[in-house]
């Protein structure tokens, strides 16, 4: 057998720490970027805060600034941020998701939290209450687990943290594994490297202590929330010169104004370094570079989603929760160029200040379902299969069948047990046991 010598180019993706800090940049929440630049001004020798500055120090022009320089004492950002009670926080996301019955579970539910966010009461006791099954209050609790901060209504810390896990970076069985099996050695490297052989482990151990074991340790006894909106959306009335209807601020008030020290640059060039100095010199400037990109990156790429949710959503954002529109995270992907997985980054965790209240950007997504002129939301159709059935004759009430066929006279094509299944949903009974005898 002869030996021979061969060279074999091959395309391999490498994250800079410069391109990690942008990414990280792009999903964390506005209150966790401020407190991220605070310790990197502190720390990083590239970097300090820019103060009183006019111009945008990184060279953009926001295009949602519709304000001239005499007129800032009327700048949206200046106005006072809107910071809900965590009911108010929880409330307006139950009434998005839920109806009538679900609603008020939901509402019991959340009032049966303890002061970490998770439910002590069993579900059972739930259940029996409002005379359901157990698997309508455990489906309901899993969906609400789902809302905004995520994880809660969990049962417990390992329950909640593979939920943060879930919305804020994806699936991953091996998180699972850690989080379930070995959380008490989340601290213990090699023992974690031996056990999953994962080359990413320290990567993704470092992504769980990002997350928060209680889901209800960032409200104040006073029941306070510590997050802001990322996103601003006011109504207005259009004129000639601008005929937009909303106006969309991305909100960055307290995040630092940085700018580059220059003088530290010079010593990376110095052949006579310390070889430690330099690479800490060399680290801390990739840092830098990351984050003043990361948050040029981070305000051009939340005012794209903003518009684009703004275009798609405008019924909804005017008229409520019934007018909402088929809307996925697949179809913002393709508008923005970017990988689903990107917009899933970013939307999670994000909020917005809107003429319907104080939203996560979730909300402003829905699936498709198909009709003869075009697509129209679950929600929507809940929304006419509730209204049917207020409507109805209570001595001679709608069956799903006669509901499936008034629908898709409306061109709306839904089959019978879709129609059951979204009444079950909102916990309606069926024909049977709404008949009212007179």
């Amino acid at each position: 057998m002869k030996n021979t010598l061969s060279l074999k180019l091959k395309n391999k993706l490498t994250l800079t720490l410069s391109l990690k800090q942008q990414i990280t940049i792009l999903t964390l929440q506005k209150v966790e970027i401020e407190e991220l630049i605070r310790n990197e001004l502190e720390e990083n020798p590239f970097l300090e805060e820019e103060i009183n500055i006019i111009k945008n120090d990184i060279d953009y022009e926001p295009k949602y600034d519709y304000y001239e320089d005499d007129e800032e004492k009327d700048n949206p950002l200046n106005r006072i941020a809107y910071q809900p009670s965590f009911l108010d926080f929880i409330s307006s996301q139950i009434d998005l998701e839920f109806d009538d019955n679900e609603k008020e579970i939901a509402y019991e539910i959340v009032g049966n939290l303890n002061e970490k966010g998770f439910l002590d009461t069993p579900i059972k006791e739930i259940a029996e209450k409002f005379k359901v099954d157990e698997e309508i209050v455990e489906n309901i609790r899993k969906r609400i687990t789902r809302l905004e901060p995520a994880g809660i209504a969990s049962l417990n810390i390992k329950e909640a943290l593979i939920v943060q896990y879930e919305e804020r970076f994806g699936e991953d069985q091996i998180i699972k594994d850690i989080i379930n099996q070995d959380l008490e050695h989340i601290t213990d490297i090699d023992y974690l490297k031996k056990k999953y052989k994962d080359e990413k482990i320290e990567e993704k151990i470092q992504l769980i202590k990002l997350l928060n074991p209680y889901p209800l340790s960032n409200f104040s006894s006073e029941n306070t929330i510590y997050v802001e909106p990322d996103i601003f959306i006011y109504e207005r009335t259009p004129t000639d010169g601008n005929p937009e209807e909303f106006e969309i601020v991305i909100n960055e008030k307290n995040i630092p104004k940085l700018k580059f020290v220059n003088s530290y640059k010079k010593a990376l060039n110095n052949k006579n370094i310390n070889p430690q100095t330099k690479q800490f010199l060399y680290t801390k400037l990739q840092q830098a570079i990351g984050i003043v990109k990361g948050l040029q990156q981070r305000r051009e790429e939340l005012y794209k989603l903003a518009k684009i949710l703004v275009n798609h959503q405008k019924d909804f954002l005017k008229y409520g929760k019934e007018h909402i529109k088929p809307l996925t995270l697949k179809d913002v992907a393709k508008e923005m160029d970017l990988h689903e997985s990107t917009i899933s980054r970013i939307v999670s965790s994000k909020y917005a200040q809107t003429p319907q209240g104080f939203l996560p950007l979730k909300a402003f997504f829905s699936t498709k379902l198909n009709t003869e002129s075009g697509n129209i939301s679950p929600e929507s159709v809940k929304y006419l299969i509730q209204k049917l059935i207020e409507e109805e004759d209570k001595s001679n009430p709608l069956s799903d069948t006669q509901i499936a066929q008034i629908l898709q006279e409306k061109g709306i094509k839904v089959a019978r047990r879709t129609v059951a299944k979204y009444r079950e949903e909102m916990n309606i009974p069926d024909s049977r046991k709404r008949k009212v005898i007179t």
